[in-house]
């Protein structure tokens, strides 16, 4: 008769994120969890890449979107995947189909990535949602990955962001439309008064389109006092 603990290692995993059972082992790493139909579907990035925005670049050098529209505030973006059809599948289960469990596997991945790339932050935040988006949606999957990324790199997080003015749906629009529609959205929590100074700080977002939003809330932390911001999101 099997101890427990044998039955336990001998049980078939479960893909995180679509369920499956896969042979892998519980306490796999999570590329390792993944089943082959997920993994297939997933291109993460992979060095050359561009050392600010983090997208696929043929060259380590900056790509020509951020030769042209270099943020003066973020210092530096790391995206774990592409953001082709099954990702974007993903987030639209994630955000607006209740699956917030996937904030988990997913989150993983994102302290991976940040780890990889060396980059050591000292708090981490996320991009705020309006309260009337807040309402609506009913969570912010922005802080959800955020507290993920937080608990796995045992780093703190701190709800230092307000988005004080709402903005409409960004995926649309054009880099100018977007940087004009963000200015001024955000602010420094009033009760956070003092926490961003001096501090390494990442701002944790799902999809780093352009980069305006990061780039605006860099803007915020940097006017606060911060000693340096990246970000950090799941696909780019």
């Amino acid at each position: 008769m099997r101890r427990w603990w044998e039955k336990w290692i001998a049980a078939p995993g479960l893909c995180p994120l679509c369920g499956s059972v896969h042979s892998s082992a519980v306490w796999a790493g999570i590329w390792d969890r993944l089943c082959s139909s997920c993994k297939a579907g997933l291109h993460p990035i992979r060095p050359p890449c561009c050392p600010l925005c983090g997208r696929s670049w043929p060259v380590p050098s900056l790509c020509g979107d951020c030769l042209r529209h270099r943020s003066r505030d973020l210092e530096r973006n790391v995206g774990v995947l592409r953001y082709t059809s099954f990702p974007k599948e993903l987030m639209r289960l994630f955000k607006y189909r209740g699956r917030e469990v996937l904030a988990e596997p997913l989150g993983e991945m994102m302290a991976e990535a940040l780890f990889a790339a060396g980059i050591r932050p000292e708090v981490v935040t996320y991009v705020p949602l309006h309260p009337d988006r807040m309402q609506q949606r009913g969570f912010n999957q922005s802080e959800l990955l955020a507290r993920e990324v937080a608990r796995r790199l045992n780093l703190p997080l701190g709800s230092v962001l307000e988005r004080i003015r709402p903005t409409p749906p960004q995926s649309r629009r054009s880099r100018r439309e977007r940087m004009s529609a963000l200015s001024g959205a955000f602010r420094l929590n009033p009760r956070s008064a003092g926490t961003a100074m001096d501090k390494k700080w990442l701002v944790v977002d799902d999809v780093y389109t352009t980069g305006s939003t990061l780039a605006e809330c860099a803007k915020t932390l940097k006017a606060a006092g911060a000693k340096q911001v990246c970000s950090l999101t799941w696909a780019r």
